[in-house]
């Protein structure tokens, strides 16, 4: 079996290790199942990824309508 390392800031740290302790696993089980569900999806948005660790996986996400009262810059 192969290993990984990984550097994680101590605030992604303490989320992931509150995700494992919410499934009942070990933090490596937890970072294995869901490195192995990101890396079978062929194309997937940032939604998909910043649900997968809010806990807040929806098909229902609507983006909010942007307010048009500003002028448009043509450059960009």
């Amino acid at each position: 079996m192969s290993q990984l390392t990984i550097y994680l800031d101590s605030e992604t740290q303490r989320k992931l290790t509150l995700a494992a302790k919410r499934e009942s696993i070990s933090l490596s089980s937890w970072a294995r199942k869901h490195l192995a569900k990101a890396a079978d999806v062929s194309e997937s948005t940032a939604w998909d990824h910043i649900s997968l660790f809010a806990g807040a996986a929806q098909n229902d996400f609507e983006p909010p309508t942007r307010e048009t009262t500003h002028r448009s810059i043509s450059e960009l």
